[in-house]
């Protein structure tokens, strides 16, 4: 179950200490479902649908892509998961589950890569023009950063916010929330992280929904909304404050963001807190998700190694 706190006033942060952690983690995911950043034209994808899984690893195949990537990974964005999925044997399906969400993944940190890039000019010299400056103020609302943007704090805050999470985290998490890809909320919300709403024109209810309860989980439009979702909960999140300090401390040392070191910061994502990180961590290693350092997305304007999308 994942979740997301916006920076809340203080009026809201003294209502949320009061409250019990079930219920602060429910308020939490509704924020998730509600800040959600626009998808970006400068990492396109192309989208790609199937009608079943042998379909997708044809396809696949023909674009010379396996699990694990042996090359540059192509820009295809699937966008729901392929219904027979839980039929395949298990290494398969965990195979073409990886390979339909990496990417997703690349793509969405490439977009962030951009926007940290361009923070970061912004932020080497104080005097921006009015358009500059409406950038950087719109950046600093989308990311849940208070304050004024001349101020050290508020870029400190803005850089520790605006960054990529690793992909191996990303595919770890996703494949233990959504159960490999064949949750009914994986399946029919494309909802791959269990992020709840309580907006009816938004969600589905869950079947084992407790009497009285009125959450519903979030249907995205595909999957790539829902990792686009996911990341920003982990980078705007008050819960993942520890996450993007030891992210912080990793740049700030030229080290690969490795998410074994970044799992650590992933207590307050499950009440399960320690065990479900030491859930998380012994997915990454098993599935060897710790050397994933060197995947990268093919060139833009191909799908894959050259080939033009």
């Amino acid at each position: 179950m994942s979740n997301l706190t916006p920076a809340p006033a203080p009026r809201w942060r003294v209502i949320v200490d009061a409250l019990p952690l079930t219920i602060v983690l429910c308020l939490v995911l509704y924020w998730a479902a509600t800040a959600l950043p626009p998808p970006s034209p400068q990492a396109p994808l192309k989208p790609v649908t199937a009608a079943s899984s042998q379909a997708l690893l044809a396809l696949f195949a023909q674009h010379d892509y396996a699990w694990p990537p042996q090359g540059p990974v192509p820009r295809l964005a699937v966008q729901a998961l392929p219904p027979d999925l839980a039929e395949l044997p298990v290494s398969t399906r965990k195979a073409l589950f990886f390979s339909i969400l990496t990417p997703l993944i690349l793509a969405e940190n490439e977009r962030l890569q951009q926007e940290r890039s361009q923070l970061q000019k912004l932020l080497a010299r104080s005097d921006w023009t009015e358009a500059e400056r409406n950038e950087l103020a719109a950046l600093a609302k989308r990311y849940a950063v208070r304050g004024e943007l001349s101020d050290p704090e508020t870029q400190r805050q803005l850089l520790l916010r605006v960054d990529e999470i690793p992909l191996g985290l990303a595919l770890a998490q996703a494949a233990k929330e959504s159960g490999w890809g064949t949750s009914r909320f994986a399946r029919e919300a494309r909802n791959l992280f269990g992020v709840w709403t309580w907006d009816r024109s938004q969600g589905i209810v869950p079947a084992a929904r407790p009497s009285g309860a009125t959450h519903l989980v979030r249907v995205f439009p595909d999957l790539q909304a829902s990792v686009r979702n996911y990341m920003h909960t982990l980078n705007t999140g008050a819960a993942y404050s520890t996450l993007r300090l030891r992210r912080a401390y990793l740049r700030s040392i030229g080290a690969p963001l490795q998410p074994l070191a970044l799992a650590d910061g992933l207590e307050r994502y499950s009440e399960r807190g320690q065990i479900y990180v030491k859930e998380v961590r012994a997915l990454i290693l098993g599935n060897h998700l710790d050397q994933l350092d060197g995947v990268t997305l093919a060139p833009q304007g191909t799908t894959s190694r050259g080939r033009q999308g």
